[in-house]
């Protein structure tokens, strides 16, 4: 998977650097916006990311040329504290996430690992499932992380003659996150605070494995059910937690929201779909999208 890095702070810049380096990525840098893109034509790279404040061009015009030429390379905005107003403004706009100022390595590192399984999956051919107009299946998992992306990439396998690449990487980031949200607030029991802890102190994956060892969390299950038409795609994806009182989630434009670690997962994945629909007492969600002619 080729990376590249627009970032005009020589430190910041040579720390993305040495994270994608070491995990192994194929890497280009640029100090500034026009520069990034000029390396973007010529390296072609399969992720960008973009600091948003920058001379010559900003991450925000980087992400309006990016997506002018591609719409399947993983755009992550970088912000800093104060500018959480333009990253939701980017995701609308096409970036597929953003990351807070001091970057989390640890998260960096999750976010490449997971945009690494979508980059080895895109471009399976097409087969015979192009002729089945109605589709049914359930699936029902551990709650296992690891299993994430394979049981993404399976569900996505089916859809893959419907909708565009661009379409196609919407629908697996959604359900990863669909998918981790189910795993970590509903088997595992673990709270936005707990998360936002854990990913400071870089103690997330201690966290995971606490729980998963819990008699209480071992024995969960991740339900998924996927429905086909002639319309629409649509997966609800079920755990076996305490579920929450959705009525009450706060708006994805507050800065409670903005701001914490936890809580962006729904939003982004809500940018994903045409619909997300939460059920019963919230420990099932539908997620839907549309079939275009």
């Amino acid at each position: 998977m080729k990376v590249l890095i627009v970032e005009d702070d020589a430190v910041s810049r040579e720390l993305l650097r040495v994270i994608v380096q070491k995990e192994g990525y194929e890497f280009r840098t640029a100090d500034d916006g026009m520069a990034g893109f000029e390396i973007f034509n010529e390296f072609i790279p399969d992720v960008v990311v973009t600091d948003i404040r920058m001379p010559r061009l900003d991450g925000i015009e980087l992400l309006k040329k990016i997506r002018m030429v591609a719409r399947d390379v993983i755009v992550i905005i970088v912000t800093a504290h104060g500018n959480e107003n333009i990253a939701l403004e980017a995701l609308h706009l096409g970036a597929n996430n953003y990351l807070k100022k001091p970057i989390n390595l640890e998260e960096l590192k999750i976010l490449l690992s997971r945009y690494f399984s979508l980059y080895k999956t895109k471009t399976v051919r097409k087969d015979i499932t192009a002729l089945v107009t109605t589709q049914n299946i359930d699936l029902v998992v551990d709650s296992d992380l690891d299993l994430i992306p394979s049981v993404a990439e399976y569900l996505v396998n089916q859809v893959r003659h419907i909708y565009s690449t661009t379409d196609l990487i919407s629908v697996e980031l959604g359900l990863s996150e669909l998918l981790l949200n189910a795993i970590e607030h509903g088997s595992f029991n673990i709270t936005g605070d707990e998360k936002e802890e854990a990913l400071k102190n870089n103690t997330l994956v201690d966290l995971y494995n606490q729980r998963k060892e819990d008699e209480s969390c071992k024995s969960k299950k991740i339900s998924i059910q996927f429905n086909r038409n002639k319309s629409y795609c649509e997966w609800i994806i079920s755990d076996e937690g305490n579920g929450f009182d959705y009525t009450y989630m706060p708006s994805p434009f507050t800065d409670r929201l903005v701001t914490n670690l936890h809580g962006r997962g729904v939003f982004i994945s809500k940018l994903q779909f045409d619909s997300i629909e939460y059920i019963g007492k919230g420990n099932s969600v539908k997620a839907r999208k549309n079939i275009t002619p």
